[in-house]
């Protein structure tokens, strides 16, 4: 179970500091690529799936083990917020990309970044309470 523990917290880690850079950088920069620019820009953006997918899905795997190991309310909080994050993702980031994609417009890049907070925050109460967690059952 620690292997399991150090690799969840470990990647949660990296899509927190991850999704801080696609909220505060990442996203605010399509608002400064040309429209006509933007569905190739966006076509070849979808390689960072190659980079996030698999991460989230060992990230799911190992935060769900964790809950059936320990079915404890760190482990509810920490499972309820990886659902909300995959909520976010498939019912906004992932239409939204695709749209943009197909029709690009400032209004649509607004929507991504607005909706991303529920990532980005997530992610950060994740590794927050992640790290609350381990002082808790070190000590």
């Amino acid at each position: 179970m620690t292997i399991v523990l150090t690799i969840h917290i470990l990647l949660t880690l990296f899509m927190t500091g991850l999704c801080w850079f696609v909220q505060i950088v990442h996203y605010p920069l399509f608002l400064q690529i040309r429209q006509e620019d933007f569905a190739e820009y966006e076509q070849r953006n979808f390689a960072t799936g190659y980079i996030t997918v698999p991460v989230m899905i060992v990230e799911w795997i190992t935060g769900f083990w964790m809950l059936w190991e320990t079915p404890d309310v760190w482990w509810m909080i920490n499972g309820a917020l990886m659902i909300a994050i995959g909520l976010s993702t498939f019912l906004f980031q992932v239409p939204t990309h695709l749209r943009l994609a197909a029709s690009p417009n400032p209004q649509l890049i607004r929507f991504l970044i607005r909706t991303n907070w529920i990532r980005t925050a997530s992610w950060t109460l994740r590794s927050i309470l992640l790290a609350i967690w381990l002082i808790h059952s070190l000590g």
